[in-house]
């Protein structure tokens, strides 16, 4: 059996420039954070930290959910195509 590989879409190139922004912003935001708060832990930064570990959580679950679509649809369309050929060989 021949895997089908599928190409990747705009979307999902643009989610992950905009994950590796956030990833690489987070990380320098918090990092100031940490500073100006005297090399504590404060509330402001476990907020901080908090919400930015929400933000990648919600860019990885996106991701899965559209690979997860793609995958569907892709799917979908060989047994559409399937259908369409033995109906086509049932007339004849």
């Amino acid at each position: 059996m021949v895997e089908k590989r599928r190409k990747t879409s705009i979307f999902e190139k643009l989610l992950l420039i905009v994950g590796f922004l956030v990833l690489i912003m987070g990380y320098f935001f918090i990092n100031r954070v940490f500073i100006a708060e005297g090399y504590r832990v404060s509330w402001g930064f476990l907020q901080t930290v908090f919400l930015w570990l929400l933000m990648v959580i919600f860019i990885i679950m996106l991701a899965i959910g559209e690979d997860i679509k793609e995958g569907i649809l892709l799917q979908q369309l060989d047994e559409i195509k399937g259908l369409k050929e033995a109906i086509l060989k049932k007339n004849r």
